[in-house]
Parts: structure tokens; C-alpha cells; sequence
């Protein structure tokens, strides 16, 4: 790989965190192997639902934002600061958990994209970081992704596409960059008519729907957590937007995967909210049928 910028491992404590990352939010790491495993952050820790159901924990610990799927496992256990494989050195496919508030993801050329700040973190400046297994770090594209901002407000999610491409989501759009640093914008703004809206007075309803995790089927249809309108987004290819679930207070769904045309989701109570309102998590399928499984939910605190 052509290194336009090796910086030090160091350079992971200059994640920039957007408005809404910045707020305390729950985590919105969901993912699903080829197997069918889901994987996801919450409860009791990195839980693991099996294709029957069954729910064990690849981890124990609480916390983390983000997850991400390595297929071939390329990545070892020595990650940035940020960044932690949590499965076995060996092990396909590896996960990795973020536990910053930078979306991250690994596509098909084996490196993992991280959203990230310029050095100087100037406001409005966003720039996605790609690091090798080897630990190599990059920006890419070469002029950073504050050329490609189609609203400006800052990167909440990223996803791998079907021919190795980068899907990047703002609160109110979607963005997708091919690995030859071209770039085109596939929705923007993504508008619900039909929004449950969280922020009727606030000022953050600019940012509605304020979009958070969001995955790419094998088609090109994205589907994002629309997380101040308690929907899940759906995107064709072509860009059209339409609301694929309505979620019912006070859960918000916080991130999304798909698995052979399957949505499964990830949600929590009052995620728009402080941790003093209760964060709780459940996770949901939606059937390529318009069916909703509940798969997982927490039980209630104290």
C-alpha cells in the first residue's frame, strides 16, 4: 500500500468525534458473520446470538461504541490505542470493538477505515483514516474527507459495500467513496416524512434523522439507524429514502447489519438521552418477509 501519511500509533487520540458522538450515547456495534452469528454490544457485554438463538458472550466487559466484522482475521491484538481485537490472535473472523466514539469498519482490501479528525481538528473538517494490518496509517482520499461532506456535519457511520467500497453516513446523509478516492453522494438530505422526531425544539433537529450505524446489503440497499426519528432507514441504490421500521418509544434503534437480505437491529431505551434515563438493549430481526424476531433483550435494572 502507497502510505501517503505514516503517522504514529499515537495518532488514534486524534479521533474526532462528531456533535452527536460527542453526547453520551450507547453503543451501536451490531454485525453478522456468514454463519449467521450475531454479534453486538450490550447487556452483559459482546454478545453472541447464534443462529438457533442462543446467546453467549464473547466478552464480559461493559462498554464500547463500535464493532466491526475482519473476515479473514488479518488484524492481530495489537491495535491503536481506540481499537481492540477481541477475539483470539488466528481467529476468523476477528472482531474489533472501538471505544471512542469513531465508526470503524475493515473492507475487502483487509484495512480498517476509522473516522478521524485533521490535526489540527478544525471544526467542520472530516477525514476518514485507514491503517494496515501491518499498522501503516493513511488518509484517505489523499485530500481527506472534508472535500466529499455533503451536509458537513460530521461522519456517525460506516459500512462496507458489496464491491469494496466505503459507505459513510452524516446525520442527514449518505455518502459513498470508491478505493480510487472518487466519491459520489447517495442521499442527502435524507428526510422522513413520517418521523417520530426527538428533537422538536432543539436544535439538533438539523440533524434529523440523525442517522448513527448503517449497513449495505448485496444489492446496494443501504439501511441506517435513524436514531432521533426511532426508524430504520431504507436506501435503494438509486437513492430513494423510505422508513423500513418504525420503532416504538422509548427504544431508538443505534445500529444495523444485514445478513442475506435480513436487517437485524440494534436499539435502546432512551438512547437519545443521558445513561441516567436507562439504557437498555434489545436486538430485533426484520425478515426479507417484513416479520420482526426479537432475538435478545436485556432485562429491566433495579
Amino acid at each position: 500500500m502507497k502510505t501517503h501519511l505514516l503517522l504514529s500509533l499515537g495518532f488514534a487520540a486524534h479521533l474526532w468525534v462528531s456533535p452527536l458522538t460527542a453526547l453520551a450515547h450507547p453503543g451501536s456495534g451490531i454485525v453478522v458473520d456468514e454463519q449467521g452469528n450475531v454479534y453486538f454490544n450490550g447487556g452483559g457485554g459482546l454478545g453472541k446470538i447464534d443462529p438457533q438463538g442462543k446467546l453467549t458472550y464473547v466478552e464480559t466487559r461493559t462498554g464500547g461504541h463500535w464493532l466491526c466484522l475482519d473476515a479473514d482475521g488479518s488484524f492481530s491484538r495489537s491495535q491503536p490505542k481506540y481499537f481492540e481485537r477481541v477475539t483470539p490472535d488466528g481467529a476468523e473472523p476477528a472482531l474489533i470493538l472501538a471505544d471512542g466514539g469513531s465508526p470503524i469498519a475493515v473492507l475487502r482490501d483487509i484495512l480498517l477505515y476509522y473516522a478521524s479528525g485533521d490535526e489540527t481538528m478544525t471544526p467542520g473538517a472530516r477525514q476518514v483514516t485507514r491503517q494496515s494490518p501491518s499498522g501503516e496509517i493513511s488518509i484517505f482520499p489523499l485530500d481527506g474527507i472534508k472535500t466529499t461532506a455533503a451536509q458537513g456535519q460530521g461522519i456517525t457511520g460506516l459500512a462496507p459495500g458489496p464491491k469494496g467500497e466505503l459507505y459513510i453516513a452524516e446525520p442527514s446523509a449518505v455518502l459513498k467513496l470508491k478505493m480510487d478516492g472518487t466519491f459520489t453522494t447517495l442521499a442527502s438530505p435524507v428526510e422522513l416524512k413520517d418521523c417520530d422526531m426527538e428533537y422538536p425544539d432543539h436544535a439538533l433537529r438539523i440533524m434529523l434523522p440523525s442517522l448513527r450505524g448503517l449497513a449495505v446489503d448485496a444489492d446496494g440497499t443501504v439501511y441506517a439507524a435513524a436514531v432521533g426519528c426511532h426508524a430504520v432507514v431504507r436506501i435503494s441504490p438509486e437513492g430513494k429514502v423510505t422508513t423500513a421500521l418504525k420503532v416504538e418509544r422509548p427504544w431508538s434503534p443505534t445500529g444495523v447489519a444485514v445478513h442475506r437480505g435480513d436487517v437485524y437491529i440494534l436499539e435502546y431505551t432512551n438512547a437519545n438521552g443521558s445513561p441516567t434515563e436507562g439504557w437498555r438493549p434489545r436486538v430485533r430481526k426484520l425478515s426479507r418477509d417484513g416479520k420482526v424476531t426479537v432475538l435478545f433483550t436485556a432485562p429491566a435494572g433495579p
